[in-house]
């Protein structure tokens, strides 16, 4: 009899061939579950044929691997319906190993759909409705520690979705389906210890403030700087997209192919890159007056303190001259709604959730790319995969209820007159060490997708 080469203890093997690619293997099951699937009874089941096979399981050797069965085929005598008997470390819903299965959720954690699919043999489509529903299981089961400092952002993959982060930790800590108010607050009020909440950092997307304000009453919201800041890039940007119709066509693709460099600080630009710049705007004056408006909105961010902030940005806003009031009318829209959330930056945190952007362009990619991914599917593989988890040591202080006098090891029984001794009842604190889980390590994440391991 062949060795049994498959390591299954439910297969018997019979027979073995190896051909280029694959290898074949005839088994037969030691045993089979002979209860009817259809009354739940198993005592007047008769022999009703066989049914022939063909299970997948794991590669092996990179080649794939066939097993080739006689599953048998039962009726049931008292309700007269017939059934394939279960076999043992056979998937009852595909014909595959139960192992071959479950490798395949966690290779699709790592790899491409297609990349598992061809080293098993199967399609795409097989290995993505697998790994739905090993996503489902890891979603159960997926525990994050709770930040300090949480940030909230959006992410457009085939619409708008909710993206939360760690700012403290830089990791991603989860993916929302959208960024409705009701989903937020159901994200929020299911985290453990969410007390711990200090600061939000957020764009200016009101549901995002008023499901914090409800969820987390005792946290700090602040507006992140990035989408305060950038909003100068866009004024400037409406002042250039003006001049286009007055320009000829060279010259409005030449400052068009500059326009990166005009976002850019003046005090990054080097002397050839200042150059340009400074060519620019001396060609037209209108320009060069939102360039240095520009700036000096900028500036408000290099103040050492709320007050400061708020008196340079005053002094701005009166400083805009009227024909460029169209262009930057939003900054000041913004910040009549937003002025107590935008200053709280200036506080002690500092917070900004900037770093999230690079990660959001990445995914973002890896999504239009395709691969077939769901968004259930491509938050999977975020989220879930070991390799991208940052995880940290901690001590924490726990309640340990001291024993009772009459259960100490020695078993004799200490009476006081009737009572318990107070001290009895009491509890020690205790330092104990345990791991948590900070959520998606952000630079690992980028470094995997741009490797084309995700």
């Amino acid at each position: 009899m062949p060795v049994n080469i498959l390591n299954l203890s439910g297969l018997r093997v019979l027979d073995f061939k190896e051909i280029e690619r694959e290898y074949h293997i005839k088994a037969e099951p030691v045993s089979v579950a002979r209860l009817c699937p259809h009354c739940g009874r198993s005592q007047e089941v008769i022999g009703h044929g066989k049914l022939p096979l063909y299970v997948r399981d794991l590669p092996t050797h990179g080649k794939q691997v066939m097993i080739h069965l006689d599953a048998p085929r039962l009726m049931c005598k008292p309700c007269g319906r017939t059934f394939t008997a279960t076999i043992p470390e056979v998937d009852e819903k595909r014909q595959m190993t139960e192992r071959l299965v479950h490798w395949i959720g966690r290779q699709s954690l790592n790899y491409t759909f297609a990349t598992v699919a061809e080293q098993v043999g199967i399609d795409e489509k097989t290995v993505r409705n697998v790994f739905d529903e090993y996503a489902t299981q890891l979603k159960a089961q997926h525990k994050r520690d709770t930040p300090r400092w949480m940030g909230m952002d959006e992410i457009y993959l085939g619409r708008a979705r909710g993206v939360i982060t760690n700012i403290e930790d830089h990791t991603l800590v989860d993916m929302l389906p959208d960024r409705k108010k009701e989903t937020i607050i159901q994200f929020l009020s299911g985290l453990e210890h969410r007390d711990r909440i200090t600061h939000v950092a957020i764009d200016m997307w009101r549901p995002y403030r008023e499901a914090i304000q409800e969820a987390l009453p005792e946290s700090i919201v602040v507006v992140d700087k990035y989408h305060v800041i950038r909003m100068g890039n866009e004024s400037l940007e409406r002042v250039r997209r003006s001049l286009n119709d007055s320009l000829p066509g060279k010259v409005r693709i030449g400052l068009k192919h500059d326009r990166k460099l005009l976002t850019m600080r003046e005090h990054e630009l080097n002397d050839q890159l200042h150059l340009i710049v400074s060519g620019w705007l001396r060609s037209f004056p209108l320009l060069e007056a939102a360039y240095k408006l520009k700036e000096e909105y900028f500036k408000v961010y290099d103040a050492a303190n709320r007050e400061e902030a708020l008196e340079r940005y005053t002094a701005w806003e009166k400083s805009i001259p009227p024909e460029l009031s169209h262009a930057f009318k939003p900054i000041p829209v913004a910040w009549r709604s937003w002025r107590p959330y935008i200053l709280n930056h200036f506080d002690d945190a500092r917070l900004t959730n900037a770093f999230t952007e690079s990660m959001n362009a990445k995914i973002r990619k890896m999504y239009r790319d395709g691969h077939g991914y769901s968004f259930e599917a491509l938050r999977a593989k975020v989220l879930f995969s070991d390799q991208l988890q940052k995880r940290a040591r901690v001590q924490e202080k726990v309640k340990v209820k001291r024993k009772r006098f009459d259960e100490v090891s020695d078993g004799i029984m200490y009476m006081s007159f009737g009572r318990m001794p107070a001290y009895a009842q009491e509890y020690d604190i205790k330092t104990v060490t345990k791991e948590i889980n900070l959520g998606t390590d952000i630079p690992t994440l980028l470094r995997l997708i741009d490797e084309g391991q995700i």
